[in-house]
């Protein structure tokens, strides 16, 4: 019975075998014909104006638009990065003056309010 089943199965492969080896055939047959035919030589040329043509319209385009460069974008990026940073820091001296605000008070009076005490008299 097993030797049976293992024969199936070979003969079930061999079948698909024959198949793929029949598509392949054909494929073959028809790709020759299709790449030695003239209309494919004018279709590749009209194809490859067309991507020129698309490319040309693209790089137009961009250049309308102003779009910054890698170096302009990391730049921008890195500052964005040193502004958080600030930011985050600004907010944890914040939070720390809230929680302690008795330490404040006993801070003399910055130079800002002492110039302008100096001009009002």
């Amino acid at each position: 019975m097993a030797k049976k089943k293992q024969l199936d199965e070979v003969y079930y492969l061999g079948y698909f075998k024959k198949l793929y080896e029949s598509w392949e055939e054909s494929t073959h047959k028809m790709m020759d014909v299709w790449f030695n035919s003239p209309l494919m030589d004018r279709a590749v040329e009209k194809s490859s104006e067309f991507k020129n043509y698309v490319q040309v319209f693209m790089e137009q385009s961009l250049e309308q638009r102003n779009v910054p460069e890698r170096d302009e974008m990391d730049k921008l990026i890195n500052t964005i990065d040193a502004l958080e940073l600030k930011i985050a820091k600004m907010e944890e001296k914040i939070e720390d003056l809230q929680k302690h605000p008795e330490k404040t008070s006993n801070k003399p009076k910055s130079r800002v309010k002492k110039a302008k005490a100096k001009t009002q008299s």
